[in-house]
């Protein structure tokens, strides 16, 4: 028994490590009171039969409304027709478009309504042409949204924080058994446990499984490309069939995730190439090539929308934000990853300073080039791109490379560590390496959970939801100031029996309102964030025929009020 125990002791603490760190991010989803508005979008499009938003007005905005008028139909071929004519008549589409949005009008709506939004009801199981079709007008692919409703399916008629941790967890767990392997795979699979550790209670990873959407497990499908071009490497540049097979499914599945993919996959397979190519392997170069062409063709074949997505639509063609230039964005990026290992900016820049001191020296002196260049260059480029072309300053785009720089820093400290020891003792000495660096690894962790929060809990909503439920019966005028932001606010509109959306352009439809006819009072939520607020604010009063109002709170975010009217 004691020598079974000492065979598998890596593998028994691999689970350990898994075990501790899903329980520390089980313990933080119990805290997450609030949503960004992403979050509640990955629920209403893979739920929502055939529109992606909680619309302000009818039930499908006007392009639904108008597909299904002159495009959808029962017969195929009709269908087919119709697309037909308005591709060589769009103009005539536009024009119908435009009419019907000039007619939009914000309505009352229900809990009922917004409860539909995010779940999947008996007659919407497996309605999986529904999450194509809401993809296909998003700037996503779909796979995420399947599975997303796949879960909700067993959930009929009810909304969880549960259901999206459910797979970010799954996908996390995946994350660390590839951690595993590639530590396995270097012959240092006694620092599987500490890798784990360290990415695993990590600010960033904890964040990043917290936030509802695909990016753990777009990092599971990077992490998995890594591993088997990483074992290509290893196996003296030979791709079996099986090889091959995997790195086509990886390389599919990955695309269908997230399009940030398809920029790591260019960086890794662009050095593969260059190493195939110097090693004479062609056979192999042309094998691996044509992995990589068949992925990218079975994924646009299936979801031919990603063409449009990735150079035509606004996320795909658009660049950063201008509030910093571009190096102050690659600053900002490089400091999001000192923050996600909680480790000061001055230590970080001087961390990053030895590390890159060390990466040159490898690249001089270091036997396996080809393995420290697959894993650091890629992740250096993929920065940089990701500085350029991402939409805002955000964690979640950089989170994917966090436990490839976990693999990377263990693997480098513990060398270091080995080095310094055998100069001092003046002979190798066992395990130095592991003991040092789990101390770091625990100190880290540590010093991170007990300083720092992880994002996206949103804690502060918690105020806005006792205020829902205080005040469920009365009606709720919501005001903001665009057509998407009002979903982060989702948990209140599944409380309130009535609420109506308004933007700050639309507050005209609160003059004599039906729906405000017999109230003698209403709650108020105005977004702290819109222009001329006061102003806006003193407009709805006027608008509501409102005799006397209360703050009941102001969270940084919504001021919500109760209002008395005349």
């Amino acid at each position: 028994m004691r020598e079974k125990i000492k065979q598998n002791w890596s593998m028994i603490t691999v689970i350990i490590a898994i075990l501790i760190t899903s329980i520390c991010m089980t313990i933080f989803i119990t805290k997450k009171k609030g949503w960004h508005e992403d979050e509640i979008f990955s629920y209403g499009s893979s739920n929502c039969k055939y529109d992606n938003l909680l619309q302000r007005f009818d039930y499908k905005d006007s392009l639904n409304q108008l597909i299904d008028e002159k495009i959808m139909d029962s017969n195929p071929l009709k269908m087919i027709e119709n697309i037909t004519y308005y591709l060589g008549h769009q103009e005539e589409f536009r024009q119908e478009l435009g009419s019907k949005i000039e007619k939009e009008v914000p309505v009352w709506k229900t809990n009922e309504q917004a409860k539909d939004y995010m779940t999947v009801s008996s007659d919407e199981i497996l309605s999986y042409w529904s999450v194509y079709y809401n993809q296909a007008r998003d700037v996503h692919p779909p796979l995420f949204y399947m599975l997303v409703h796949l879960i909700s399916s067993f959930y009929l008629n009810h909304f969880s924080k549960y259901i999206i941790f459910i797979i970010n967890l799954g996908f996390y767990i995946a994350s660390c058994y590839v951690i595993h392997k590639m530590m396995k795979l270097f012959g240092k699979e006694k620092l599987s446990a500490i890798t784990i550790l360290l990415y695993g209670l990590s600010i960033g990873a904890i964040s990043i499984v917290m936030f509802q959407r695909m990016y753990i497990m777009l990092t599971f499908f990077m992490l998995l490309y890594l591993y088997l071009n990483l074992k290509i490497t290893k196996n003296s540049f030979e791709i079996d069939k099986k090889l091959k097979r995997q790195l086509t499914w990886t390389i599919f599945l990955g695309f269908l995730t997230q399009y940030y993919f398809c920029i790591y996959v260019v960086m890794v397979a662009g050095i593969m190439c260059i190493l195939l190519g110097k090693n004479k392997k062609v056979d192999m170069l042309k094998r691996y090539i044509w992995c990589h062409i068949k992925a990218a063709l079975i994924g646009i074949l299936i979801f031919p929308a990603s063409i449009y997505h990735i150079f035509f639509s606004y996320r795909g063609v658009a660049g950063g934000t201008a509030e910093v230039g571009y190096i102050g964005r690659v600053k900002e990026y490089l400091e999001m990853i000192f923050y996600a290992f909680s480790i000061p900016k001055e230590l970080g820049y001087v961390i990053t300073f030895i590390l890159v001191i060390l990466l040159i020296y490898k690249l001089i002196k270091g036997k396996r080039k080809d393995r420290i260049v697959l894993i650091t260059i890629p992740v250096v480029l993929f920065t940089l791109v990701i500085a350029k072309i991402a939409p805002y300053m955000n964690i979640r785009y950089i989170a994917p490379v966090f436990p490839i720089i976990c693999v990377g820093v263990i693997l480098s400290v513990n060398s270091i560590v080995k080095k310094i020891a055998s100069f001092i003792i003046k002979k190798e000495v066992k395990y130095v390496g592991i003991m040092v660096i789990a101390l770091i690894t625990v100190s880290i962790s540590v010093y991170g959970l007990l300083n720092s929060k992880p994002q996206f809990l949103y804690e502060e909503y918690e105020q806005r939801i006792e205020i829902a439920e205080k005040y469920q019966d009365k009606k709720m005028v919501y005001v903001g100031g665009a057509n998407f932001n009002h979903l982060q606010d989702m948990e209140e509109f599944l409380r309130y029996h009535n609420f109506i959306i308004t933007t700050t352009w639309e507050l005209e439809v609160l003059k004599d309102n039906e729906g405000l006819k017999d109230e003698k009072e209403f709650i108020l939520n105005v977004k702290c964030w819109i222009q001329d607020f006061d102003e806006n604010l003193q407009k709805v009063l006027e608008y509501t025929n409102a005799k006397d109002y209360e703050l009941l709170v102001d969270d940084g975010q919504s001021r919500v009020y109760k209002v008395t009217r005349t």
